[in-house]
């Protein structure tokens, strides 16, 4: 390996978005990644990039930074990318209530508009138009096909100067180096652990498990539509309103929280939200849940897809509903209301991790924002001091 001023362990998207700050900062970076392609969180996702689902302050302005900095990137590594925007439908009352209460705070801040059941069907004819009472839409959001963007940004990357290297898995890391499995030792003396769930047995005491905990996500991928059909945008259900804090604020959030987990119990169960988004070649892609920490099991359980497919019928009138690929994907939450962790563990380590299912929408933002120097080791994204009884 050459000489590099900067080492990433892990070639995720978190690592990548630190790779590509480094890059713009004229810095020789290196990248080891235990995979010889991607396959891990970072290709298991909408690829929605979903500034709407960020409350008001830094994280929506890191979230706002990231949309750019995708839209840069793909125009240098030629992948899929498009501004999309996002349609948060309302087929109940309280459904609608809470979006009005939404637009009525942030649309001051945010591109968000209400829209009636026809304005919706203009911008998303793919919706079902039955019992629809209206929707929000906002203007923000990317689409980025994640399961193609990865491999090229690697490719990308390379053809800048930027080693990664294949295959590697990290064994131990300390200030100044990192020695792999197979006993090779990597010095640099700047070094960025972004290894997602993988990454907490580095310095497990900066992941303590009352503030950290693993989520697992249930997804499926239809085959692609017939005939050009086009949903129109991202689609989002009124259960998608539990689940993004940026909408806690609203005053008709608890009713709509108690209705569903009266009608749907199941929804609370498995973390169940219905969102869908439409990739290149006409393909929809359709989730999600949320099973967390014990209850993680290695096995995919057929009820929590049968309910995802089942509720996104509700939303979307689509011309075939079979079901080309489905998967699971796992990432790292923090518990204490924390966005994300930076940790500087020891001179020359700065771990970057526990985007908790928002790590295509922050980490080009946040990854910037630790590589120049505006998060540091001196943030609120620490982990938790553990108190002394």
């Amino acid at each position: 390996m050459a000489e590099s001023d900067v080492l990433i362990v892990g070639a995720g998207v978190v690592g990548l978005a630190v790779a590509y700050a480094c890059l713009k900062q004229g810095k020789r970076v290196a990248i080891l990644e235990r995979h010889t392609k991607p396959v891990g969180a970072s290709v298991r996702n909408f690829g929605m990039i979903w500034p709407v689902g960020q409350v008001r302050g830094e994280m929506l302005d890191i979230a706002m930074r990231s949309t750019a900095i995708w839209q840069e990137l793909s125009s240098e590594a030629k992948f899929f990318c498009e501004q999309s925007g996002s349609m948060h439908l309302a087929y109940q009352d309280d459904e609608y209530n809470v979006l009005c209460e939404y637009v009525e705070s942030e649309g001051q801040h945010r591109p968000v508009g209400m829209l009636d059941g026809n304005e919706v069907q203009k911008r998303a004819p793919g919706v079902n138009p039955q019992g629809l009472v209206g929707g929000m839409y906002s203007d923000s959001e990317l689409n980025v096909e994640s399961r193609t963007a990865i491999e090229k940004i690697w490719l990308y990357l390379e053809s800048e100067g930027i080693e990664i290297i294949r295959g590697c898995e990290a064994a131990d890391v300390s200030g100044g180096r990192v020695i792999t499995t197979d006993k090779r030792c990597y010095e640099s003396s700047d070094i960025y652990l972004t290894a997602g769930h993988d990454g907490v047995r580095h310095y497990p005491e900066c992941f303590p498990s009352d503030s950290f905990v693993a989520c697992k996500l249930q997804m499926m991928r239809t085959v692609p539509q017939p005939q050009g059909w086009k949903m129109g945008t991202h689609i989002a259900g009124g259960w998608t309103l539990r689940h993004y804090r940026s909408f806690e604020h609203c005053p008709s959030l608890p009713a709509l929280k108690e209705r569903i987990s009266a009608e749907q119990p199941e929804f609370d169960k498995y973390g169940i939200h219905i969102m869908l988004s439409q990739h290149s070649d006409g393909e929809l892609v359709i989730g999600d849940s949320h099973v967390y920490g014990e209850s993680i099991d290695p096995f995919d359980d057929g009820e929590i897809d049968s309910l995802i497919l089942q509720h996104a019928k509700k939303l979307v009138v689509a011309p075939t509903w079979k079901i080309d690929k489905r998967w699971h994907g796992v990432y790292l939450k923090r518990t204490d209301g924390q966005p994300l962790l930076v940790e500087q563990p020891e001179e020359g380590v700065t771990i970057l991790n526990a985007f908790g299912g928002a790590g295509m929408t922050l980490s080009m933002g946040a990854a910037e924002r630790v590589v120049t120097g505006q998060i540091s080791n001196t943030s609120a994204y620490k982990a938790p001091v553990k108190q002394s009884v």
